[in-house]
């Protein structure tokens, strides 16, 4: 029985390597499938492309780049089939100590990024999308879709928890007579 090779070994870099040589700059660029990172969403079709390159400073290794990849869901206001391609931009920042809140920490002698990766890729998935900006949605009543055909239904949104207030009647206060005695 042979070994398996690391689908992921793309994401590992040497990281005291490249910490000795600040200026240095090593590309990273692969694609993998969604399980391999464990990621699991029910909006991602095919492969998450990595082109990243991560750049050694002192104590810090800043990776950017972008992640791309397919996705197919509905419109989130008339439920239309739609799809397209995620195309995520990516700047961390990992550092030896944890001083810093917004870096990743770098753990060990090999610098993961496959945590980032998979972050930055449902996060980005979980956006509500639309088939377009002007899509009327659904009507709330009649249920038809409004973008393709029109509906009497009168759709007041009121939200009830200030329902109480539309009953307050304000006493109309005459102004201040002023003038003297």
């Amino acid at each position: 029985m042979g070994v398996v090779p690391d689908p992921l070994r793309p994401l590992r870099l040497d990281a005291v390597e490249l910490l000795r040589q600040p200026g240095v700059a090593r590309p990273v660029e692969a694609s993998f499938e969604p399980a391999d990172l464990d990621v699991v969403h029910d909006e991602l079709v095919g492969p998450i492309d990595v082109d990243l390159e991560a750049i050694a400073g002192d104590d810090w290794i800043d990776v950017g780049g972008t992640l791309r990849s397919a996705w197919s869901g509905s419109c989130r206001r008339c439920l239309t089939d739609i799809d397209g391609d995620v195309h995520i931009e990516v700047a961390e920042r990992y550092r030896r100590d944890d001083t810093d809140p917004d870096a990743f920490v770098i753990d060990g002698p090999q610098l993961d990024l496959s945590a980032m990766v998979r972050e930055a890729v449902l996060l980005e998935l979980d956006d509500e999308r639309t088939c377009s900006d002007s899509c009327e949605g659904l009507c709330p009543d009649c249920g038809v879709d409004r973008n393709a055909v029109g509906c009497e239904c009168v759709t007041e949104v009121r939200d009830e928890r200030w329902a109480a207030l539309s009953e307050i009647v304000l006493d109309e206060v005459a102004p201040e007579q002023s003038g003297g005695d």
